[in-house]
């Protein structure tokens, strides 16, 4: 996958504002591993004491309705399954990456994670609906989608300043362009991509504001750039009775086609499990 020199130079200090996850990265390769054992998962993920405290923690959690408690990585792995740790892991290390304030975006400390933690429970509800297999890279794919505003945070304050741009409203993805040459999109995807991370993941992410071309159309993008919308236009709370009344014509404005039979019929049922996975998830955390 390839992506403008430009975005390099937003990567050349990485390792100073986003560390890498190494740990949930080596998670996540041994899990999807076919010839890895459930002994080899479980030692790689105790390695890291705050982990493994994390992911007991969630997994003992309302959300999974356990009436026994787990007590070990290895339970965790055996009863919840190899994509369920996997999506434990991812969300265990982004909750510290994403939990820092944005200004150049308006974004108060955790409305980053905030929002992109609900995209990610809006998208892999969407994909249990349309019926696309791989929820666990929808899921990763829409909690990482704004990754790259972190890096582009300073250097867009930055720019805003030296142009004396003075705006009541928060940066957006047209004045990332203009100012920077590239966006957020593009820059995360060039840091999953450093990363190592499939491309089912890396694609939804860096296209997830484009509306035309092969990775645009493609369902795991459309997914995950309709969740966004959604998350954006809706919030987390519920759906009131003007919002459902609504909900086809702001389905519509997204101009995002998920070509489904009754999509946009169920979309309010839809949104309702959302609201409900999305309160029982947040209680995890």
């Amino acid at each position: 996958m390839e992506f403008m020199p430009v975005e390099n130079k937003y990567l050349a200090n990485v390792e100073t504002l986003i560390p890498m996850p190494d740990l949930a990265l080596d998670v996540l390769a041994i899990a999807q591993d076919e010839d890895s054992s459930v002994s080899d998962l479980a030692q790689k993920i105790e390695q890291d004491p705050n982990l493994t405290a994390n992911i007991l923690r969630m997994a003992n959690s309302s959300y999974f309705g356990f009436m026994r408690q787990i007590s070990s990585i290895q339970d965790v792995i055996i009863r919840l399954g190899r994509d369920t740790v996997k999506v434990l892991a991812i969300t265990s290390a982004s909750a510290g990456l994403l939990n820092s304030p944005q200004g150049a975006y308006g974004l108060e400390p955790h409305a980053l994670w905030n929002h992109s933690y609900a995209s990610a429970i809006l998208a892999e509800t969407i994909a249990g609906y349309v019926g696309y297999e791989s929820k666990f890279s929808v899921f990763t794919a829409a909690l990482l989608h704004d990754i790259g505003k972190i890096l582009l945070n300073t250097p867009l304050q930055q720019a805003i300043a030296d142009k004396n741009i003075i705006s009541s409203q928060t940066a957006d993805i047209e004045l990332e362009r203009t100012l920077l040459n590239t966006d957020h999109a593009r820059v995360g995807m060039a840091l999953l991509i450093k990363w190592e991370l499939p491309d089912e993941i890396i694609t939804p992410v860096g296209f997830h504001h484009i509306k035309e071309g092969a990775n645009a159309v493609l369902m795991n993008t459309k997914i995950v750039s309709l969740a966004n919308f959604l998350v954006k236009n809706i919030g987390t709370e519920s759906i009131d009775e003007t919002t459902s009344n609504h909900i086809e014509e702001l389905f519509a404005q997204s101009q995002i086609d998920i070509d489904v039979p009754n999509f946009q019929k169920n979309l309010v049922v839809i949104l309702e499990e959302f609201f409900n996975s999305f309160r029982e998830a947040s209680a995890m955390l």
